[in-house]
């Protein structure tokens, strides 16, 4: 495997995650904005805590995909 494609592969697969936590911080979004009323305080809390942290990932997702992007065009 030639390193371009490796980084097209490792490219791909950053991809995915930071979808993946897109689709989390969607997720969460919509659980709290249906149930905040009635969820208790700690499950709440615990919603807001896992959207900050998917939305953390999800911008180190995004930042990893650039970098090999700039890497993949210097090969």
């Amino acid at each position: 495997m030639s390193r371009s494609e490796r980084i097209k592969a490792d490219i791909g697969f950053h991809e995915k995650m930071f979808f993946a936590a897109l689709a989390g911080v969607m997720a969460l979004i919509g659980w709290l904005v249906s149930n905040y009323e009635q969820a208790p305080t700690w499950m709440v809390f615990l919603g807001v805590c896992g959207m900050i942290g998917a939305s953390v990932f999800g911008i180190f997702q995004y930042r990893r995909i650039k970098r090999l992007i700039v890497e993949l065009e210097k090969c």
